[in-house]
C-alpha cells in the first residue's frame, strides 16, 4: 500500500502508546477529526507495510503543527525522545508551532530532566551516546518551555 502524502495531516500526534493510545490521545484524535483538522495517528495513518521510521519521519516534516503528549512514561521511549527532536528541528526550521499536554504531569516534574524523567536519562546515559541523550535533553528542554495544557482527573489548565 502506498504511504499517505506528507502533506496530508495538519497535526502530528507524539505519545507514548501504551501510556495513552487507547485513552486520552484516541479522545483527543477523535475531537481534532471532529473539527476537521487532519491529526496524524501512528496506528491510523501509517501504511501497512511502510516503514515506520521513515513514515513517522514524513509525517512530522510534512505537518503544520504538533501535539506532544509528554506522560509518565513519555521518556522512557527512546522512538519517542527522537521524534521529539524532529519535532524541535521541523518546528524551528519551518516555524511551526509545537504544544505540550502535561498528562498526569506538570511542567516542573519533567523540567531539567525533573524528578519522573531522571531514572529514564540514567538508564539512557549507559546506553546511548552522549550526543543522543544531550540532543534528547534539549528537546525536552525546549518543548517544557513552550506554553501548553497540564491535564489531571480530566480537568485541564493552561500552563
Amino acid at each position: 500500500m502506498k504511504p499517505p502524502a506528507a502533506s496530508s495531516h495538519d497535526v502530528f500526534l507524539s505519545f507514548r502508546g501504551s501510556d495513552v493510545r487507547n485513552t486520552f490521545v484516541d479522545h483527543l484524535y477523535a475531537a481534532l477529526r471532529r473539527r476537521r483538522v487532519r491529526p496524524f495517528k501512528d496506528d491510523v495513518d501509517l501504511g501497512r507495510g511502510e516503514s515506520v521510521r521513515e513514515g513517522i519521519s514524513r509525517a512530522i516534516e510534512g505537518s503544520s503543527f504538533y501535539v506532544v503528549v509528554l506522560t509518565r512514561n513519555y521518556a522512557s521511549s527512546a522512538w519517542c525522545l527522537d521524534e521529539l527532536v524532529k519535532i524541535m528541528r521541523c518546528s524551528s526550521r519551518d516555524n511551526h508551532n509545537a504544544f505540550p499536554i502535561f498528562y498526569h504531569l506538570s511542567p516542573d516534574d519533567v523540567s531539567d530532566v525533573g524528578f519522573y524523567y531522571k531514572d529514564d536519562f540514567d538508564r539512557h546515559k549507559r546506553r546511548y551516546t552522549y550526543e543522543r541523550v544531550d540532543g534528547w535533553i534539549q528537546a525536552l528542554a525546549w518543548v517544557v518551555g513552550v506554553a501548553g495544557w497540564v491535564v489531571t482527573n480530566r480537568q485541564y489548565v493552561c500552563t
